[in-house]
């Protein structure tokens, strides 16, 4: 048996999901039923409460989402154009409008960013500072992501470089929706192992790798 079948069939053995599951909030014509207050919420197709969403490598019901608008700004609202080349994208009817997404997992799951989409509003060019941290940083220290440059017109930016997971609720802030419109944000979940569990795991491989050494030997 080989050494990548053997990690699956151990992993399944104990119970852990091999893949992590995906969704894609694309933005698209309506927040659905619930309106913001319910959009991205525990996703398990591509239609939910009237809301579309797209499929990255599964889906996430076990992910609660959090839009906030900060400053007393009023709140998000959809936009067909006028973010460069985003089709649709989260924007505001004003600009320069701090804004917050929080991913908030169930107990027993981690949530990854694996990334987003940002342009400017029209011919404009706004400097723009984007922040992202878990329960182990601060909006004043940021753990898992921070970006500030002056973002050209007509331009679509991904500022994230690699998927990043965090501890807890993985939180991405915005200093300036409106003059910037936000889209294609893509998260996992995956299951955090507890301690006991990942203590077997590697108890397991070490013992596998002492039978394969001792067999080289023989």
């Amino acid at each position: 048996m080989s050494y990548a079948r053997t990690l699956l069939s151990m992993s399944a053995l104990m119970g852990l999901p091999l893949l992590a599951q995906a969704t894609v909030l694309p933005f698209t014509s309506t927040f659905g039923s619930g309106g913001l207050a319910s959009y991205g919420d525990r996703i398990t197709g591509s239609s939910q409460d009237g809301a579309s969403y797209s499929e990255g490598a599964g889906w996430t019901p076990d992910v609660e989402l959090v839009f906030a608008t900060l400053g007393g700004g009023g709140p998000a609202t959809l936009w067909s154009s006028g973010y460069a080349s985003l089709t649709w994208a989260l924007g505001h009817g004003s600009f320069d409008v701090p804004y917050q997404i929080d991913f908030v997992p169930d107990a027993g799951v981690a949530v990854t960013l694996r990334g987003f989409d940002i342009a400017t509003w029209s011919s404009g060019s706004y400097a723009t500072d984007i922040r992202v941290w878990d329960d182990n940083g601060s909006f004043a220290q940021p753990n898992l992501l921070s970006f500030a440059g002056t973002l050209s017109p007509q331009t679509l930016y991904q500022p994230l470089s690699a998927p990043v997971t965090g501890t807890g609720t993985v939180r991405l802030y915005l200093s300036n929706l409106g003059s910037t419109g936000l889209d294609n944000v893509s998260f996992t979940q995956s299951p955090v192992p507890e301690p006991g569990t990942l203590l077997l795991m590697g108890a397991g491989l070490a013992a596998l790798a002492a039978r394969r050494a001792a067999a080289r030997h023989r």
